[in-house]
């Protein structure tokens, strides 16, 4: 039997010695690995001195896809959540072993040991790739999984129990609230408002959902997005504890709603429409206010958008007559006499509270709505 052929089994008969060693280390210095049973590391070792055995008795450096106990054993360490960086300082500690108990042995070390580093070089290189291919797979099933549980929330389809296992499989935090969010480009695709909530999730604590189902960005996130864009209504339901996110994408529904026959842009929840959000909804009434409050000026033409738009402001400036004649801007005794042509043509008194409650509902919402 020649010197490698002895080498090779003199290592091999001390795999059972190297593998409880080896685990030691691993544990004490890789905190990744205290998730991972004992036994999985310690067969991981053995099966890493046998191809170390095997090099030794062909001379001869497999090519990395061979290398079939990196491809198994990185899978499964991706899988238990081991970052890449920490699989290869475990290796690394296997293989400084083994190169202790060939030097030890002492025969032919030297060419064993060259041998050992081309190994590792392909053993590096299949880790990689597998590594690469497994983080993929896992953002593919990741996007998945967020889709479909967006969609249980939207159809209101995903029970109790299913909601609690699938914000747990997106490691949604079951002590934080979090609100739903329906962003919907005006025009446009919805992938540029995706990524800029990722973005905007990304600088935020906690974990968010978010993914683009049809014409909509749809997501669960624990704050309140800016706008992302002069085009894009954002429409947000109320902060809640998970169990209730159910209740946060009806109110989101509505405001998506509301906001949509509005023609609003930017960042809106149920608080900031008001009753607004249940006037949109009102077509009876905002037929009936247009025909009373809208028509009527909008028949004077050109002018009658200016009246309009002095009423808008006196109504916005809480009725302050010298406020609203700089927002325009105009002289005040222009604006007053705008507000008397308006109360002219509609036979209606700003005077009125009554009035002036179904101006402001003509003004923010008939206008906008058929």
């Amino acid at each position: 039997m020649d010197q490698r052929e002895l080498l090779a089994d003199a290592l091999h008969d001390r795999a059972d010695l190297l593998a409880p060693a080896v685990y030691g280390e691993i544990v004490a210095h890789i905190p990744s690995y205290e998730n991972v049973p004992r036994a999985d590391v310690e067969a991981s070792v053995r099966e890493i001195v046998a191809d170390v055995c095997r090099l030794i008795r062909t001379g001869t450096v497999p090519p990395p896809a061979s290398i079939t106990q990196a491809e198994e054993s990185s899978r499964a360490r991706a899988k238990q959540g081991v970052p890449i960086h920490d699989i290869m300082h475990a290796f690394r500690f296997t293989t400084g072993a083994i190169r202790d108990a060939v030097l030890d042995l002492g025969i032919d070390a030297l060419a064993v040991v060259t041998l050992l580093w081309a190994y590792s070089d392909a053993y590096t290189a299949n880790v990689v790739g597998i590594y690469r291919q497994s983080d993929i797979e896992g953002a593919l099933e990741q996007a998945r999984r967020a889709q479909q549980f967006l969609l249980g929330l939207l159809d209101a389809t995903l029970s109790d129990g299913d909601l609690e296992v699938a914000a747990s499989a997106l490691l949604l935090d079951p002590t934080v609230s979090y609100r739903a969010v329906r962003a919907l480009p005006l025009r446009g695709d919805v992938a540029p408002q995706l990524r800029e909530l990722q973005r905007q999730a990304a600088r935020h604590p906690g974990v968010s959902v978010l993914a683009a189902i049809g014409t909509q960005c749809v997501g669960v996130l624990p704050f309140r997005p800016d706008a992302v864009g002069d085009d894009v209504l954002i429409a947000l339901g109320p902060s809640v504890p998970l169990p209730e996110l159910a209740r946060s994408f009806r109110s989101a529904h509505t405001v998506l709603t509301a906001g949509t026959r509005l023609g609003l842009t930017g960042t809106h929840a149920l608080e900031d429409l008001s009753w607004r959000a249940a006037a949109a909804h009102a077509g009876e009434v905002n037929g009936m206010l247009r025909a009373r409050y809208l028509d009527p000026v909008a028949a004077q033409g050109p002018f009658g958008a200016l009246i309009l738009e002095a009423v808008a402001a006196y109504l916005a400036e809480d009725r302050n007559v010298p406020r609203a004649a700089r927002v325009i801007p105009v002289h005040v005794n222009t604006l007053r006499y705008r507000l008397r042509r308006f109360e002219e043509l509609t036979g209606r008194s700003l005077d009125s509270t009554e009035t002036i409650v179904e101006v402001s509902f003509a003004l923010g919402v008939s206008a906008h709505t058929g």
